[in-house]
């Protein structure tokens, strides 16, 4: 806990004994830890803060020590409560690096002259009609979870579409499942399991049956190559689900060193690079694929409405740029599950709402490499 918090194991260990009220931090730690929303739980601190704050009375230590352990235990048994039906692996399981995918992957490489879209205010504005931009990160981003060489792995037979979306995704692949990780809840469809040997085994509605997993469909994707999946399809254009996922490492490091990706509800038919597919329906004006960035006009650092985690996703929009990669409700960024951005007082759904889209966003394509 004292690794994944940030907090000293004596300072874990003295808020758990309860006999004096944790420090703010700390008693957010627990929160955090279980899944807890830290905005609810420093209001509870500081009602108890101010609670213990009186002048010493007979009694009054006995007092301060249940509000203390109160404060902790509470936080520990009620957000276990709440806490979704799947954990996030722990942060050391990701390695040194924030990047999927090999350095020459399109997501990985600055993209200084694309070419932008003659109609690129109008899709801006498109893009921008719901009033409201997101990342979603916390309980609401993208569930991974990492093997080791040790991890028991099993043969999956998809459970429904063979046939109609394809060859089965994972014949031949080993797909790995450890029995200490749970099947996300019905409303988080998609669940990313990356072997030891990099390949990324993508689980539409993953169920676990006596602690045998199964995927209603899926994909299979190497993180040491393409972006493209190798096998199957996750997103309708062909991507996989961890292209453009901002990681755990990457809110650590303060800085973005890829591009991300995004998903409009205008999807058309049509696709472009990196993209190999589209499953839009229509002619609505955008192809799967399509590019945006952050013009290099916009001086990110001089904009002090900017909170941590919008500046670290506006410089990445400015210098890796993103794209489009499935049809979505709403235009918003990914982030990894469990994982916490910096300065969202532990939101799920942080909105990016003082970054200058309007004024500097731009909608374009990249070149196809020479």
């Amino acid at each position: 806990m004292s690794a994944r918090t940030g907090q000293s194991p004596g300072a874990l260990s003295d808020a758990a004994e309860g006999s004096l009220l944790p420090p703010l931090e700390v008693a957010l730690a627990y929160a955090e830890f279980c899944g807890g929303d830290r905005g609810e739980w420093e209001r509870r601190w500081l009602a108890a803060n101010a609670g213990s704050g009186a002048a010493p009375r007979r009694g009054r230590r006995r007092t301060v020590v249940a509000v203390a352990g109160g404060v902790v235990l509470a936080v520990a048994v009620a957000v276990l409560a709440i806490r979704p039906g799947h954990e996030a692996p722990p942060p050391d399981a990701a390695g040194g690096s924030s990047r999927f995918f090999a350095d020459d992957d399109a997501f990985n490489q600055r993209h200084p002259r694309p070419r932008l879209s003659p109609d690129s205010a109008q899709m801006v504005t498109g893009l921008l009609a719901t009033g409201r931009v997101e990342v979603y990160t916390g309980t609401a981003g993208s569930l991974v979870y990492r093997a080791t060489s040790g991890t028991r792995t099993y043969d999956v037979t998809p459970r429904k579409h063979v046939g109609q979306w394809g060859a089965n995704p994972f014949e031949g692949a080993a797909f790995p499942w450890d029995p200490s990780w749970k099947a996300p809840s019905p409303d988080r469809e998609w669940t990313v399991v990356i072997g030891p040997d990099g390949r990324a085994m993508e689980c539409w509605r993953t169920e676990v049956v006596n602690g045998r997993p199964s995927c209603e469909w899926g994909a299979v994707s190497d993180t040491r190559g393409s972006s493209v999946s190798e096998k199957g399809q996750e997103t309708g254009s062909g991507l996989s689900r961890l292209a453009g996922l901002i990681t755990r490492a990457d809110w650590k490091a303060g800085r973005i060193d890829h591009a991300l990706s995004f998903g409009t509800p205008d999807n058309g038919g049509g696709h472009v690079l990196p993209a190999v597919g589209s499953d839009g329906k229509g002619q609505g004006p955008w192809r799967a694929g399509q590019f945006i960035w952050l013009d290099p006009s916009y001086d990110i650092d001089a904009d002090t409405s900017l909170k941590p985690y919008e500046r670290m996703i506006a410089k990445a929009l400015q210098e890796y740029g993103a794209f489009d990669v499935k049809n979505a409700g709403e235009f918003s960024f990914t982030s990894e599950f469990g994982s916490r951005a910096p300065g969202d007082n532990g939101e799920a759904y942080a909105s990016l709402g003082h970054i200058r889209f309007a004024e500097y966003l731009r909608v374009g394509t990249v070149e196809p490499p020479s």
